[in-house]
């Protein structure tokens, strides 16, 4: 059953092209970017802007596009149209479903990523190793942040609504991130002194990863592993609301 709904999610996400191409089109135009800037830029310029701003932020985008706006705008179809309730009376279990489209939205995620770190790969010399931590460490974020598609899918009354929340939220998770390590490091400031602050944002664990996969710090704020531990109880406290939130009337 899982592969059912997997299947279907991603059958209903490749068939909407317009949305699809709306949301995998900003991770990719800043590629685009970094090819251009390649033939113009040189040196540690070019390493900063590329491994400090453009791949960060392609990757970040990548993964709102899969954790928020393809999967939130789904899931409040379905509330709207209470295709939930009808799928609930197949026998089909809140959790089977949560997984099921879980599979689905990883899987697609995975399959951009991969791509677009090939892309990222003619112009940047990055080991194997930090690709493959790279695409570890965006999985667990997306980890954390999945739940959150049906606590915003049950708050909002549809589909638009959604859709319409969804920039708002976007900013804030991702520029309180990124901009606070930009202007501190500019300051000449240590931005792991003022992390604390940003702990309950996801991405600053993936931003912080980055930076060191890419070779521009030497070690992250905080070891690895408790990155990923973080991440998962974030998933599982907000898979809980999002529960009671999701099917509730």
């Amino acid at each position: 059953m899982m592969k059912q709904i997997a299947r279907i999610y991603m059958l209903e996400s490749i068939r909407n092209a317009g949305m699809s191409i709306g949301n995998l089109s900003p991770a990719f135009i800043f590629l685009i970017m970094s090819v251009i800037c390649k033939n113009m830029m040189t040196g540690e310029a070019f390493d900063y802007l590329i491994k400090g701003q453009f791949l960060p932020v392609s990757i970040l985008m990548l993964i709102f596009s899969f954790a928020f706006s393809s999967s939130t705008i789904y899931l409040a179809d379905m509330k709207a149209n209470k295709t939930f309730q009808w799928v609930q009376r197949t026998g089909v279990k809140s959790h089977t479903y949560y997984m099921g489209m879980g599979i689905g939205v990883f899987t697609l995620l995975n399959v951009f990523l991969v791509l677009l770190l090939i892309g990222y790969s003619f112009i940047l010399d990055i080991s194997l190793s930090s690709y493959f931590m790279i695409i570890l460490i965006s999985n667990f974020v997306l980890l954390a942040l999945y739940p959150l598609s049906f606590i915003l899918a049950g708050l909002f009354k549809n589909e638009k609504v959604a859709q319409s929340m969804l920039v708002p939220i976007m900013i804030l998770f991702m520029f309180s991130v990124t901009m606070t390590t930009m202007f501190l490091t500019i300051g000449g400031k240590n931005p792991h002194d003022y992390y604390i602050f940003l702990s309950w944002n996801p991405m600053l664990y993936l931003n912080d990863s980055l930076q060191m996969y890419l070779n521009l710090i030497n070690e992250t704020w905080l070891p690895q592993y408790q990155y990923c531990i973080i991440l998962a109880v974030i998933s599982l406290v907000l898979a809980v609301i999002a529960k009671k939130v999701y099917i509730s009337k």
